[in-house]
């Protein structure tokens, strides 16, 4: 309840998130929980500010998770890796580090193959090949530093939000919101409690 009340906060507090759609501690395969967003309209393209503050929600799950227990444990391995894919892709494919400017980094997909091996081949030297790994970790850094801060600065929502997620198993995005504006969550007429959540939400895609 905790890790998807920081991926949900953090949500509905950054700008250029999707909104919110949903978030739902019921277990889905191996997920032990959601947090789930759709866009206004249909994503033709990527854009940095939204990028950014996407790897910060992501973050926002491990955060809240250490914050609740003390501990961390190998829930978030699942955000670690959307948010790496995400950080590597602006820096190497989409020309948004101002470090490697606008140059596109290990695009081919040719492969070739190192004895009983097959490698990708590598369109650059090792010293550029350091610099996105310094990128990427600076991004995921600053993004893990803002949601942190966030997160402690609503420390108490993130606890409404978590309540209520162990109440009704499942919030949708209005919900939190109201949360978010007014610390607390007013009780739903059917009190539909332990069910599909007080609005019975549908499904979506999701984000974490």
């Amino acid at each position: 309840a905790w890790h998807e009340a920081g991926h949900a906060i953090i949500n509905v507090l950054l700008e250029h998130c999707h909104p919110l759609y949903k978030v739902t501690i019921i277990p889905r395969g191996q997920s032990l929980g959601s947090t789930m967003s759709l866009p206004k309209d249909d994503v033709l393209n990527h854009h940095k500010l939204s990028l950014l503050d996407t790897i910060t929600m992501t973050m926002g799950g491990r955060i809240a998770e250490q914050l609740y227990s003390g501990d961390i444990s190998s829930g978030a391995a699942g955000d670690i890796q959307q948010a790496t894919k995400m950080a590597k892709s602006m820096v190497t494919q989409f020309g948004m580090s101002d470090k490697l400017g606008m140059v596109q980094y290990g695009g081919s997909n040719e492969y070739v193959f190192l004895g009983r091996d097959m490698a990708q081949s590598k369109d650059y030297s090792e010293d550029t090949a350091q610099q996105i790994d310094d990128e990427v970790k600076r991004i995921i850094g600053e993004c893990y530093h803002c949601a942190e801060t966030l997160i402690k600065k609503n420390s108490d929502k993130l606890k409404a939000i978590a309540e209520a997620l162990l109440e009704y198993e499942t919030l949708d995005g209005a919900q939190v919101e109201e949360i978010v504006k007014t610390g607390k969550l007013k009780k739903p007429d059917n009190n539909n409690k332990k069910s599909d959540g007080p609005t019975g939400a549908k499904a979506a895609t999701s984000t974490s």
